[in-house]
């Protein structure tokens, strides 16, 4: 990828707790994967500087990219059954049920298209600017600044990051910014790779969530619950999260993590079968968390 290929990369003290002191865990793609030996947060040490990141998403990050996503609305019928679950999973939680909702790295839209079936206000952050594009085309406000940099006024009942928070350089400044959206009787709900998910112990290395590019810092429940303490939240709820996949999804992932042959035996098997349609929901590895300001 052009961007990591001509940009120096930086080391950087641990997000979490400033601490200079880490160890070795493996290297991934040629980036190194480090854990904080005062906090146990493990993230990207050397990683793309702070000045360069935000290219990432600039660069076509949704469509045929060396990160990100190979085609992210191939799988749209897939993405929408699992945002609607997890909306479902999030609603019992939240102490206010409609009112102004922020979804930061909305992508397509699809899951300001479900906040808007269920009554809320919603608006989205997206860097990708063809996705912005779409997101605006369906009427909704959609700003192109990272948080860090996001300068609206308004306050929030509702702020949901899928698959954001583990991108984020500026980790916490940006979960302080995230604090001040929010009302009183707010609801931050994220999803992010839980790095002492059974997945990532089974698979290693191999662990799909691993993309160090871009995927710069690795959560447990540990290390998230003293993120938002430090922030001025807390964890109210955490469990284990997945996604719809089909068979075709499956395939797909098997060729881009570099298992061709088993790709090629795959598919042969679902023709053969009619298993075409099938589908279901499985657990990557993840967790779903609902953070709420402390009393």
């Amino acid at each position: 990828m052009a961007i990591v290929k001509n940009t120096l990369l930086e080391a950087y003290p641990c997000p979490l707790c400033g601490s200079e002191d880490r160890r070795l865990l493996f290297v991934v793609k040629g980036f190194t994967l480090v854990r904080c030996r005062s906090c146990t947060l493990v993230y990207v040490n050397p990683r793309i500087r702070n000045e360069k990141i935000y290219d990432i998403y600039s660069d076509h990050y949704f469509k045929s990219n060396e990160s990100g996503y190979d085609n992210y609305e191939l799988a749209a019928h897939l993405r929408v059954r699992t945002f609607r679950r997890w909306y479902q999973e999030i609603k019992p939680y939240l102490l206010i049920q409609g009112g102004p909702a922020l979804d930061i790295g909305c992508a397509a839209g699809y899951f300001l298209d479900i906040l808007r079936e269920e009554g809320w206000n919603a608006e989205g952050i997206e860097l990708d600017p063809e996705m912005r594009a779409q997101v605006r085309a369906k009427g909704f406000s959609v700003s192109d600044k990272p948080i860090e940099h996001f300068d609206g006024d308004k306050r929030y009942d509702l702020i949901t990051l899928f698959d954001v928070l583990e991108h984020l350089p500026k980790l916490k400044n940006d979960a302080r910014t995230l604090a001040g959206l929010l009302r009183d009787k707010g609801t931050i709900a994220l999803v992010t790779p839980d790095f002492d998910s059974l997945q990532r112990k089974l698979l290693g290395k191999r662990w799909f969530q691993l993309k160090p590019t871009e995927h710069i810092h690795y959560f447990t429940r540990g290390t998230l619950r003293r993120l938002a303490e430090e922030s001025g939240l807390k964890v109210v709820h955490t469990v284990s999260s997945g996604q719809y996949a089909d068979l075709s999804f499956l395939h797909n992932r098997l060729v881009r993590y570099g298992f061709p042959h088993l790709a090629a035996a795959f598919k042969s098997l679902i023709k053969a079968a009619g298993l075409s349609k099938m589908m279901w929901y499985a657990d990557t590895g993840s967790m779903l968390a609902l953070l709420q300001k402390k009393n």
